[in-house]
């Protein structure tokens, strides 16, 4: 008998032996939530007022494009520093589904208030 639990207690040595404890590190990812939000609006332009009213706006060549998806934005007279200073006209890239609306002055209760041009949908 004395050889048989000798036996069992080389078998469980050797076995405890090959046993050995090792420490899995696991990383668990989440999936990065997806946040919908739309657009910030457009800060509203600046409004500019005069009271006098604008020159009639300057005669502009406008040179050939350099592109078939230019558009020519025209120029227009801004308003600072108390008098008018014209702002020469220019290209700009399209924008799929817009159309430019140009710089406009408006007389509005005895003065002149300028709508900035901006691109609007169609």
């Amino acid at each position: 008998m004395t050889n048989h639990v000798v036996a069992v207690g080389a078998i469980a040595a050797m076995a405890l032996a090959a046993c050995t404890t090792r420490t899995v590190e696991r990383e668990v990812i989440h999936p990065v939530p997806v946040v919908v939000q739309s657009a910030p609006a457009p800060a509203p332009a600046p409004v500019v007022v005069a009271t006098v009213a604008p020159p009639p706006p300057q005669t502009e060549v406008v040179p050939p494009p350099t592109s078939s998806n230019l558009v020519w934005i025209p120029g227009y007279w801004n308003w600072s520093n108390n008098q008018y200073i014209w702002v020469p006209g220019r290209y700009e890239q399209a924008k799929v589904g817009y159309r430019w609306v140009p710089t406009r002055w408006e007389h509005i209760e005895g003065r002149w208030q300028m709508t900035a041009g901006t691109w609007v949908r169609e």
